[in-house]
């Protein structure tokens, strides 16, 4: 085959970095030691984006640390000594899957060897225990769990242990938090979402009654509120749990029943159909009117077909006026005069936090919604590689960090944003992602780019070359296959071209090279197409919502 030229200095740069030198010295150096095992290495032709790179790998494993038990596990980090439900626990110990697998496990069990006997997960595990005063819920456990177990060698042990546990946290949300007999989930108290100091929430308590998970407090005239988010996660779980059920040789079909209630409930009871929008329903049956980012986590729950998406990004995530600040997504609409862009404190009442932005991947990749998703990689990429700090929150104008320091969020929000823009991501249905696009200067004069990234997949090592005009990708130190910049190439685990993805906004034309044959196409963005025998074949049509005003 003839590779594209290739920016070879990079190449080699790539293939002699020494990722424990770089790093420097950690406290943990055999939780160093697995993250290297990843094969995952970064260089880039600008020592900043290296820098911060480095920076976010030695932070991460400061992160991580016994909470309560002997196994180290993943700290929230920053002022958050703990390990939450709503985050810790769930979306970020996923992203930690990939580069620390046994750490990602251990948090993910941390919940069911401390749920309590009623059947009740700790909404945070703490060094002097498991805490129980809320439910603190917002991404689905069991999809966590599940793409954990599809990455890292299908232990069905460890799953069945997890599925018994979330099965048990399932009935007791449905015994204790549907009051009103709805179907839906029910929050009690701010911090049963942890949408802090939230709009959504004013007037009502941090805190359930008397700090009981199980009441709420019967004076406030406005509770309890049938929640969107809640309810979408159960919805979420109960599908993940019928996956689980069938893996372990269950029906899964209880599951999917319970699911479609819980899908039916939440569009009755919070859905505005001529907003759009998902709102909680108060105690007297009415829809509390604050758009907050509650829409983009019932999205990341897979709620809603392709076309329901599309408009909710047309009219919501993309649009300037709501969510879709220069360095995205805002907590609460940018047209709503509640809206507070302070970022210096905890706050869900404005800024764009770094939970809302590692959670989205869900929900624009579950509707194929690469290209629109990279317009929230590469600014938040770029604040996050100029800045100082891992903070918890951004300001959605500058990009300038906000409150607090080395918190996982954002040290995995890095982590994970490079290797779906310009790096090798390994999927949990047996796809790997080589994605051809590189940082872009957000600010000031333009600058090109060039970035090499390595992982290691069922011990082949591939490495990838991302240049303005083409990428080439390598196994074992061989040539792979190369093509334009602007494209995702999928493969299985073995490196064995499966498809491409058009990642750009316009049209990409060129010549995919592989050691098989050359194969010419055009591809939209969106665009998905498939290699079935010596042929390119589309198999999902060219599509793009454009930012709106």
């Amino acid at each position: 085959m003839n590779h594209q030229p290739t920016n070879l200095a990079l190449l080699d740069r790539l293939r002699s970095t020494d990722v424990a030198a770089r790093v420097g010295a950690v406290d943990a150096p055999d939780i160093l030691a697995e993250f290297i095992a990843s094969g995952v290495r970064f260089v880039s032709s600008a020592a900043h984006m290296e820098r911060r790179h480095d920076d976010a790998v030695r932070e991460l494993i400061a992160c991580i640390r016994p909470t309560g038990d002997a196994e180290p596990i993943l700290n929230e980090g920053g002022i958050y000594f703990g390990c939450w439900l709503e985050s810790t626990g769930t979306i970020n110990a996923e992203l930690l899957s990939r580069f620390i697998p046994s750490v990602a496990a251990a948090t993910f069990a941390g919940f069911a060897t401390h749920q309590r006997d009623d059947g009740v997960f700790p909404y945070k595990l703490t060094a002097t225990g498991p805490v129980f005063s809320q439910i603190q819920t917002v991404t689905p456990l069991a999809r966590s769990v599940w793409t954990h177990y599809c990455l890292n060698g299908r232990d069905k042990v460890w799953l069945a242990r997890l599925y018994a546990a979330m099965a048990r946290n399932d009935a007791w949300l449905a015994q204790w938090r549907d009051t009103r007999g709805t179907g839906a989930v029910e929050a009690f108290c701010t911090f049963d979402t942890g949408h802090d100091l939230s709009a959504r929430f004013w007037h009502v308590p941090d805190s359930p009654f008397n700090n009981d998970p199980k009441a709420f407090h019967p004076d406030n005239p406005l509770l309890p509120f049938i929640a969107p988010d809640l309810t979408a996660n159960v919805a979420c779980q109960r599908l993940y749990l019928a996956r689980m059920a069938k893996e372990l040789g269950e029906s899964g079909d209880v599951w999917l029943d319970k699911a479609e209630a819980s899908t039916a409930a939440l569009f009755t009871q919070c859905f505005d159909a001529e907003d759009g929008f998902f709102y909680d329903r108060d105690r007297h049956g009415r829809h509390v009117r604050v758009q907050s980012d509650v829409l983009l986590r019932v999205l990341a729950c897979e709620i809603g077909d392709d076309a329901f998406f599309a408009k909710a990004l047309e009219r919501y995530l993309l649009n300037t006026s709501k969510f879709f600040a220069k360095y995205p997504f805002t907590s609460l609409a940018l047209d709503d005069p509640r809206f507070d862009p302070a970022f210096d404190y905890n706050s869900w009442c404005g800024p764009s936090n770094f939970l809302s932005l590692i959670r989205a991947p869900h929900a624009f990749e579950a509707h194929h919604r690469h290209v629109e998703l990279s317009w929230v990689l590469q600014p938040v990429l770029s604040a996050l590689f100029k800045s100082t700090r891992f903070a918890q929150t951004i300001n959605p104008f500058t990009g300038a960090e906000g409150f607090t320091e080395v918190y996982s969020p954002s040290i995995l929000c890095l982590l994970d944003f490079v290797e779906r823009l310009c790096g090798i991501q390994p999927r949990p249905d047996g796809a790997v992602w080589f994605t051809g696009l590189t940082p872009q200067q957000i600010e000031h004069r333009d600058v090109a780019h060039e970035t090499g990234y390595a992982r290691t997949v069922d011990g082949q090592d591939f490495e990838l070359i991302n240049t303005s005009s083409h990428i080439a990708a390598y196994r074992d130190g061989a040539p792979l296959f190369s093509a334009p910049h602007g494209v995702r190439i999928i493969t299985d685990r073995t490196g064995q071209i499966t498809g491409l993805v058009g990642m750009s906004a316009s049209t990409v034309t060129g010549e995919l090279t592989t050691a098989e044959g050359n194969y010419s196409f055009a591809i939209g963005p969106n665009e998905q197409l498939d290699l079935k025998g010596q042929e390119l074949v589309r198999v999902r049509d060219p599509a793009l919502v454009a930012p709106t005003y």
